[in-house]
């Protein structure tokens, strides 16, 4: 996986490197994460020309998790239109078993509510005269549950921008 990452980061540089130096941005992006925990939907708003709000709505195997972020957008010099990013936000994450116990020969099923704090730092690239974002990304994550939980998150986001 931080082989696949480092890749994808090399040819969005190169990438950025032969496109425009005209620096195209955008207001909304829509699409997917590809990561590790947190895969699924994500929806980046900018409100200004430096910060953006996300939110990250993730799928599992029985389980929803939801994550919003806050995050400041600095432009990578000389590389177009990529810029590094960082920010910090947090998550409700819901989860079932799957009913593995059983009681009287019933299935018992158990759920939990997961709350959390959140980081990101990544790569984000808007493509010349096209509607397509790329974004690449770490995010550590807290879960407080039954005690503290910390986690290693990267992903890989496509979006269509408007």
């Amino acid at each position: 996986m931080k082989k696949n990452i480092f890749i994808v980061a090399i040819i969005l540089c190169a990438v950025s490197i032969y496109t425009s130096t005209n620096a195209q941005g955008y207001k909304n992006g829509l699409g997917l994460r590809f990561g590790g925990s947190t895969s699924g939907l994500t929806l980046k708003h900018f409100t200004n020309q430096t910060t953006a709000l996300e939110g990250i709505v993730s799928l599992g195997r029985q389980s929803v998790i939801v994550t919003g972020l806050y995050e400041k957008h600095a432009p990578l010099g000389g590389a177009g239109s990529a810029k590094l990013f960082y920010g910090f936000g947090g998550h409700l994450g819901f989860f079932q078993d799957g009913g593995r116990y059983y009681y009287n020969d019933s299935r018992i099923y158990t759920s939990s509510t997961v709350v959390g704090l959140d980081g990101i730092l990544g790569l984000d690239f808007k493509l010349n005269k096209a509607p397509i974002n790329i974004s690449m990304d770490i995010k550590p994550f807290v879960d407080f549950f039954g005690g503290n939980y910390f986690y290693m998150d990267g992903g890989l986001s496509l979006r269509y921008t408007f």
